[in-house]
């Protein structure tokens, strides 16, 4: 899969509209493409996130960092065993 990336304009209404753009005639067509839209949050969210950032315990991830170089760690597998997610 290739990426592409381009920048679009919302109107007033809400509509994006897009660039001309065109893929290359050796690209199978038609086909079906994925789009993501990535939108700036507003302010408030910034100001969230940095109250995460404030929250981070330096212990903690010092803590962390020693266990993962001491290779006292648990496999991925294991760890989705004691959730109930599936």
């Amino acid at each position: 899969m290739k990426a592409y990336e381009l920048t679009a304009n919302v109107t007033a209404d809400g509509q994006v509209e897009l660039p001309d753009f065109r893929l290359s005639p050796t690209s199978p067509q038609p086909a079906t493409v994925k789009v993501i839209i990535l939108v700036s949050e507003p302010e408030e969210t910034h100001n969230q996130s940095t109250q995460l950032d404030e929250n981070f315990s330096e212990e903690s991830f010092k803590r962390s960092w020693q266990q993962a170089m001491e290779d006292d760690t648990l496999p991925l597998s294991q760890l989705w065993k004691e959730t109930d997610i599936v």
